[in-house]
């Protein structure tokens, strides 16, 4: 058995999209003069690693703990620009899509990852994987969106059938092509919100596993 970490690390001042609060970690005691260690954290619900659920853009849409647990984890396939074609005839057992685009890889370059020049998710991906019926999809981009556009009309389509997104995801290139594997991507249990960072996971199980 294989664990995949397709999180991106949070530390303070890490990189975060620009119009969203700075992650910042604070130590508030110190072991030497309180006897103990504790930090202070604050982000956005969409910092880092994070999932999306309709309420992030849908008026009066589900919010985070409306979910029950299972909905964050699934049997996932991975696919890219140029294979997605293939889910049409895929005939394995799946519920939940990552995209591999390879931008994971300029993370540490935000003017790069958060800019302008990023990659669009094809609108034939979009149109097959909704056909799928299936209920997350993931990618390795900060944005299902193209930038900065208005209108986040990829973020609608998926959300108002209550699909949730995960964003940022990692490490895409450990993860098989086409090939089943176990997605955990829980989020933290708060309450009327619309979503969270999440430690993601891929699991990838051999024949003997």
């Amino acid at each position: 058995m294989k664990i995949v970490d397709m999180s991106h690390k949070l530390f303070n001042g890490s990189p975060n999209y620009p119009s969203d609060p700075i992650i910042s970690i604070r130590k508030e005691k110190d072991i030497i003069k309180e006897r103990s260690l504790m930090h202070s954290i604050n982000f956005g619900t969409h910092s880092g690693t994070h999932l999306d659920v309709p309420a992030h853009m849908i008026k009066n849409g589900k919010t985070l703990d409306e979910f029950p647990l299972n909905a964050f984890m699934g049997i996932a396939i991975k696919i890219s620009k140029q294979n997605f074609a293939k889910l049409l005839d895929y005939k394995r057992k799946f519920d939940t899509v990552i995209y591999d685009t390879g931008w994971y890889k300029n993370y540490d370059k935000p003017e790069i990852f958060f800019g302008k020049n990023r990659p669009i998710i094809p609108k034939q991906l979009i149109k097959l994987v909704l056909s799928k019926e299936i209920k997350i999809f993931g990618c390795d981009l900060p944005s299902v969106d193209d930038s900065g556009v208005i209108d986040k009309v990829v973020h609608k389509l998926f959300l108002k059938d209550n699909i949730i997104l995960y964003e940022s995801l990692t490490n895409l290139d450990c993860l098989p092509m086409l090939e089943p594997f176990e997605f955990y991507g829980l989020p933290l249990p708060m309450v009327g919100v619309d979503g969270s960072p999440t430690r993601a996971i891929g699991i990838i199980k051999s024949n003997g596993s």
